[in-house]
């Protein structure tokens, strides 16, 4: 299997962001920035 790809997901603790990185988070190795605490 190869490797996943990876992303950086900047907003990770926002609506959006978070919904990316659920919606990602199967296909890609995830990274995420965040000026809060991230949850979850």
């Amino acid at each position: 299997m190869a490797d996943k790809k990876k992303v950086l997901v900047t907003g990770a603790s926002g609506l959006i962001g978070r919904l990316v990185i659920e919606h990602l988070g199967d296909k890609y190795e995830l990274s995420g920035l965040a000026r809060r605490p991230v949850e979850g």
